[in-house]
């Protein structure tokens, strides 16, 4: 096989095609499964997507790890991506090794656990993302994702009114929307991300689109998503929701003085009112119309009102609790990777009965108790990276088309990281995090740069 052959494996070309097949693919792997255990009745839901994932995984890493030869070829220079991906697969692999439960993963629930090929997956979108420099490809990406929120939402509403294909593997109350997630929950984080990126797409229309159908069509896509986010009566989508908001508020004001197209960002505010005039008209539906608003303003209240802090988030507290106490004696490697559940066999005030999960339901404190101390700064660090190397990117960029699709990336990053505090990691939604935080970080020395 020639070099340039070998080049064209990893160009960046064939990276976006990956990613696009994988984040449009999964869903509709799940709607499939859901047709078999309609015809057939013995499918478990969800249960074609990990394996899906983890072939990703493999193949991902693979073409990775090809990238990295030829850049030692043609003496290529690391970039900041390259040594976050080598460190993030360092300390999964050192986590997973010293394991105090090796082996098991979520309690051994093939469906709900990240097991290694699952973290190479997600490694490889984050790398994926960050050699995907092309406007056209991540404009696309954009609409990949605009087509994943249809196909979720449209599934998540008729769950409103307890109309499934299959049923919930997972989790889900009376009326939930789960979407293709199996819990309603999860549906709530990826939820609010991909209204992120519809609301972003109609604010800055003009940069990534052009059909006029399409711009007025698009305010219903975001109240209909608006809808089935509340639905989910998920109150974790209401925290990265208003993330969003103050994150939009804050980036129009700071665009307000160093913009010099002052008329942009006043077409974008006002596209922005338009979007909270139909989210507010939401609200009002779903507070007259249905139990959402007020079954989880019950439960919130309920929950101060008993005095138990560890009642607190349906208890979320607890949990985070029991997952400290046992960080010191386990601070450089964790219990082990994705391991949770350990904190609770392995205590000695275990007792039948005892309440435990599998998970942190905090993507950070999973991470701490998991894979320990130093893993949890690589991961702080790598998020604060991104983060302020994308603000400087939207307030420098001179190409607006570049600077809005950052913009709405950095909204749709803002969103998960926010409802992360709160909600789990799990492959189906996790997956699409990474990539948008590759798409995110920093770019330097891409790709093409090899010949």
């Amino acid at each position: 096989m020639n070099s340039v052959t070998l080049n064209r494996m990893v160009s960046e070309d064939v990276f976006y095609k990956a990613v696009m097949g994988l984040i449009i693919g999964m869903p509709v792997l799940e709607l499939v499964t859901e047709i078999m255990f309609r015809v057939t009745g013995n499918v478990i839901p969800s249960s074609l997507e990990p394996m899906m994932l983890a072939l990703f995984g493999v193949g991902g890493t693979v073409l990775t790890l090809l990238y990295f030869v030829l850049s030692v070829h043609h003496k290529r220079k690391l970039r900041a991506a390259d040594i976050f991906y080598l460190t993030l697969v360092f300390f999964m692999i050192i986590s997973a090794v010293f394991s105090l439960n090796p082996g098991v993963f979520s309690g051994g629930d093939f469906n709900r656990c990240e097991h290694p090929l699952h973290f190479l997956a997600y490694y490889w979108l984050f790398f994926a993302g960050s050699l995907i420099d092309d406007h056209k490809y991540r404009r696309n990406i954009l609409f990949g994702f605009l087509t994943v929120a249809v196909l979720e939402g449209v599934f998540a509403f008729l769950q409103t009114f307890n109309i499934e294909l299959a049923y919930s593997y997972l989790y889900r109350a009376d009326r939930s929307a789960y979407g293709l997630t199996q819990n309603s929950n999860y549906y709530g984080g990826l939820c609010v991300m991909l209204l992120a990126c519809v609301s972003g797409i109609y604010i800055f229309f003009d940069s990534v689109a052009s059909s006029k159908v399409f711009r007025y069509i698009l305010p219903f896509i975001a109240a209909f998503l608006f809808y089935t986010m509340i639905g989910s009566r998920a109150r974790l989508a209401w925290v990265g929701y208003a993330a969003l908001v103050l994150f939009y508020v804050i980036s129009f004001c700071i665009m307000c003085r160093k913009a010099k197209d002052k008329a942009v960002i006043r077409s974008a505010v006002k596209r922005s009112l338009i979007l909270l005039g139909a989210f507010c008209a939401v609200f009002a539906i779903a507070f007259f119309f249905t139990d959402y608003i007020r079954e989880v303003s019950e439960r919130s209240y309920w929950e101060v009102a008993n005095g138990n802090a560890e009642m607190m988030g349906s208890r979320r507290t607890y949990l985070w609790k029991a997952g400290l106490e046992s960080v010191p004696k386990n601070w450089l490697t964790g219990v082990g990777l994705d391991n949770f559940e350990h904190v609770f066999t392995a205590s000695p005030d275990l007792a039948e009965g005892i309440y435990m999960k599998d998970k942190a339901h905090s993507e950070y404190i999973q991470i701490l108790v998991t894979q320990g101390i130093p893993a949890l700064i690589n991961y702080l660090a790598l998020l604060t990276y991104t983060c302020a190397g994308a603000v400087r990117n939207v307030i420098r960029e001179t190409s607006p088309e570049k600077r809005e699709v950052t913009w709405i990336l950095l909204g749709m990053f803002t969103a998960y990281i926010a409802q992360a505090l709160f909600n789990n990691s799990i492959t189906y939604v996790a997956m699409n995090f990474w990539l948008v935080t590759g798409l995110l970080i920093p770019r330097e020395n891409k790709i093409k740069d090899i010949q």
